[in-house]
């Protein structure tokens, strides 16, 4: 959220010189992180109101035009403008010859096209303002001709306030939130929020627009005026330049003004056409109905979304966006004016389902005050009788309220704030501190009676915790000596899973080089549809993070291949590893299991058998130095649901017999579907179900004894048809016994070559010694001697 030190200057007296650094350094000790401080400066000088007078297209270039401006005192001057619409009689920003604006070279006269162009009229994003390339800026009627615009207008400073940090604080949503808390940073006063009195809209002698709310918990407040004589006109400069320096793009006066007030007080507000909505029906939608939005996108609803209605038709979607027919256009004469308030849990459903996410729908899913929707029509009405001199007040104002909020009493104990805060802190510090944030504090036989103000009391302030909490962080948390907590030493017994998972970890990023990573515990619809995977039944999320997000993964692989598409640029050859959950539907204690994932990848699509055969040897030493086990691979069918399973290298991982988890690699036809450029890529990827092996004696974690003499490490090779199974290989060997032999494991496969047409050649490495003596060339030749023996008596042809 972006926060204009000029707006909050408007009702917070702040030093003149103050560093706006040394402010955003405040406010995220105290209330919430800034994450970036940046200056609007546009060194605008000269820049004067001008109205068209005349409007002509060049002939010879079509994009631009010839425009003749009235810039006051009787004077008149032709300019040329790339300024797609420029209606005759519309007022204009105007740099006249030797004005000044950044980023444009000295305004002067030029010929543009062989036309005579004297000055420029000024598009948006110029001055600050996110505007369509080169659209003018239209100021309000009531400007006159020749008008200075004010230099400071176009001065300000933005901060940029971390969105994360203020999702409990829905207070904070809005300028005046947010000068309420630098007021008492600062110790000043804060201004009172300027709106119209409500006797102006409680006129006795006017109409009032029915309002029936069907459900009081999704819709808890809604609140409507009639006004006419409000014209489609632009937003006065200021508000404009207000707008724009926080990210939002002008439109018109009447949704400009809207806007504004949603980026003042935090409380969304939308205008109907009120010819066209007489009454106002909150109801929930028909299953299937389908419903046109103010972006043109026809809608399909469901019975649990929340809607506006008029006699039964649905005229806005609640909370999110208003309808195309209700709409305001340019004939409108009357308004109905709306200001309500909704549970957040339906809003935020709405949002994401149809992948709608509004800055309204995102203000209410903060949990609003209810009190803010009057607050913000009295406040509409104060700014359009500015605006808008001939406004008047067409109707009672209308104010459904079904079941009031109850006021919220917090009891809290000084002795409690003491022993949370370590140290005193007296009763009239306490109410010094919390009354400039809008509590009230009344004391009785030694405890505090703390009133919470109804802006934070929507599920943000409830406990006697929030409230230490407040007086913490006005303290200082700087200012809090650390002290270390006293508890009770207690043994804890071990916790198994976690000391497997932990000794994983260790083993396959120290030992075998892979990098852990971490991934949401969500499938992503999009990237499964493009996967083409059917996850089948999950788990759901009830109030999903995002649309697409709601499914529960089953298995880590679909984000460890997301992760290889993003990193791809950026290493020619990847070793991932992710622990963490998976999710299957059934009895709630069996739902969540936890697995680790695998993943190599290169660049190379030649390289697929040495990384196949590479991972089934960080899988063999895994086995061996966690549980002292042999890991077996035996040839399994692909599951078709599971795409990235390779239809003829996919094999059980078995550890002692047991299968344990599953070992594949990635055909060329999904790889070329994840990223076009993975097609010359090798992945091999296993994924292991470690919850099943938490009972299994694990070997200790102790180094072995180191030789006292030199180990000798020779290579045996052998070849064998292409078509035969390492495993079938691997359990001859393992019935060979020899007293020097210290070791045996699988170094590699060769295929080509001097091997010969569907052959392969496999590569054992055997590590020898004695504990008495150092090997003499004798003890290495006899045992080769014996293990080719061995070699040829089990029908192995041996390599040479």
């Amino acid at each position: 959220m972006l926060i204009s030190l000029n707006w909050l200057r408007d009702y917070v007296d702040l030093p003149a010189d103050l560093d706006p650094r040394a402010l955003a350094e405040r406010i995220t000790l105290t209330t919430a992180e800034v994450e970036d401080v940046r200056p609007v400066s546009v060194d605008a000088k000269g820049l004067i109101a001008a109205r068209v007078t005349a409007c002509e297209a060049m002939p010879d270039r079509r994009n631009l035009r010839r425009v003749r401006l009235d810039v006051g005192g009787g004077k008149t001057v032709q300019t040329v403008s790339a300024a797609p619409v420029l209606p005759v009689g519309a007022n204009v920003v105007y740099a006249p010859p030797g004005a000044g604006v950044r980023g444009h070279e000295t305004i002067g006269v030029t010929t543009v096209a062989g036309v005579e162009s004297h000055g420029v009229i000024l598009p948006g994003e110029s001055i600050g303002i996110p505007l369509a390339v080169q659209e003018a800026i239209f100021l309000p009627p009531d400007v006159e001709a020749g008008e200075v615009l004010p230099p400071e207008l176009f001065e300000d400073w933005v901060l940029e306030i971390d969105n994360k940090s203020i999702t409990h604080r829905p207070d904070l949503w809005g300028h005046y939130g947010m000068a309420r808390e630098v007021a008492a940073i600062f110790e000043t006063d804060l201004k009172p929020y300027p709106v119209a009195d409500r006797a102006e809209v409680e006129l006795p002698d006017l109409p009032e627009v029915p309002i029936e709310i069907r459900d009081a918990t999704a819709c808890r407040r809604y609140t409507g005026l009639v006004l006419e004589g409000v014209p489609a006109q632009p937003a006065p400069l200021w508000m404009q330049l207000r707008l724009g320096h926080v990210g939002l793009r002008p439109i018109t006066g009447l949704v400009d003004l809207t806007n504004y007030i949603m980026l003042d007080l935090g409380q969304p507000m939308h205008a109907f056409d009120a010819d066209k909505v007489d009454r106002i029906e909150v109801d929930w939608a028909k299953e299937g109905e389908r419903f046109r939005t103010l972006d043109g996108a026809e809608r399909v609803l469901t019975e649990r979304d929340l809607m506006i209605q008029c006699r039964g038709r649905s005229v806005a979607l609640a909370g999110v966006m208003g309808g195309l027919e209700s709409e305001v256009t340019e004939s409108t004469t009357r308004l109905l004016l709306e200001s309500a308030n909704f549970d957040p849990a339906t809003i935020r459903r709405t949002a994401i389902r149809l992948g709608l996410r509004t800055d309204a729908s995102a203000r209410f899913e903060k949990s609003l005050d209810p009190a803010h929707t009057v607050v913000a029509v009295l406040r509409f009405v104060h700014l359009a009788r500015a605006m808008y001199p001939g406004m008047r007040i067409a109707g009672r104002l209308s104010d459904a309220y079904p079941k009031p909020a109850s006021p919220v009493h917090v009891a809290v104990n000084p002795s409690h704030v003491e022993r949370t805060i370590g140290r005193p802190v007296p009763v009239e510090d306490i109410r010094r501190l919390l009354e400039p944030l809008g509590f009230s504090v009344a004391q009785q036989d030694g405890v505090l009676s703390v009133s919470v103000p109804s802006f934070r009391a929507t599920g943000d302030v409830s406990l006697e915790a929030d409230i230490v909490e407040e007086i913490a962080r006005f303290i200082g948390y700087n200012r809090i000596e650390p002290a270390l907590p006293r508890v009770s030493v207690r043994r804890f017994e071990p916790n198994a899973l976690h000391e497997l998972e932990q000794r994983t970890l260790r083993l396959l990023t120290l030992a075998r080089g892979f990098f852990e990573i971490h991934g949401y515990l969500w499938y992503d619809a999009e990237w499964m549809q493009r996967l083409g995977a059917d996850p089948g039944a999950c788990l759901e999320l009830r109030n999903p993070p995002a649309q697409g997000l709601h499914r529960l993964r089953k298995t880590l692989m679909p984000n460890l291949l997301a992760a290889v598409v993003r990193n791809r640029h950026h290493f020619p050859a990847l070793a991932l590893v992710e622990l963490g959950s998976v999710f299957e539907p059934g009895r709630p204690e069996d739902r969540e299991f936890r697995h680790v994932g695998l993943l190599r990848a290169r660049r190379g699509k030649q390289t697929e058998p040495q990384l196949y055969d590479r991972l089934k040897l960080d899988l063999e030493h895994w086995g061996w130095e966690l549980f002292a086990r042999r890991v077996s691979f035996h040839a399994v069918e692909a599951d078709r649901d599971r795409p990235w399973e390779h239809e003829v290298r996919t094999a059980a991982i078995r550890l002692d017999g047991r299968e344990v988890g599953r070992l594949s690699a990635v055909d060329v036809g999904l790889r070329q579907v994840m990223d076009e450029h993975l097609a010359a890529w090798s992945i091999v990827w296993a994924e292991i179900r470690l919850d099943e092996l938490v009972e299994w004696p694990s070997r200790a974690e102790r180094p072995g004894t180191i030789p006292a003499h030199p180990l000798v490490e020779m290579d045996f090779s052998v070849v064998v048809e292409a078509t035969r199974r390492y495993e079938s290989v691997a359990e001859r060997l393992a019935g060979f016994d020899h007293p020097l032999l210290r070791q045996l494991r699988f170094m590699g496969s060769y295929e080509g070559g001097s091997v010969g047409e569907g052959k392969r050649s496999l590569t054992f490495r055997t590590a020898i010694g004695r504990d008495d003596r150092t090997l003499t060339e004798d003890d290495t030749r006899s045992f080769r001697e014996a293990f080719e023996s061995f070699l040829q008596a089990q029908g192995l042809d041996i390599r040479r």
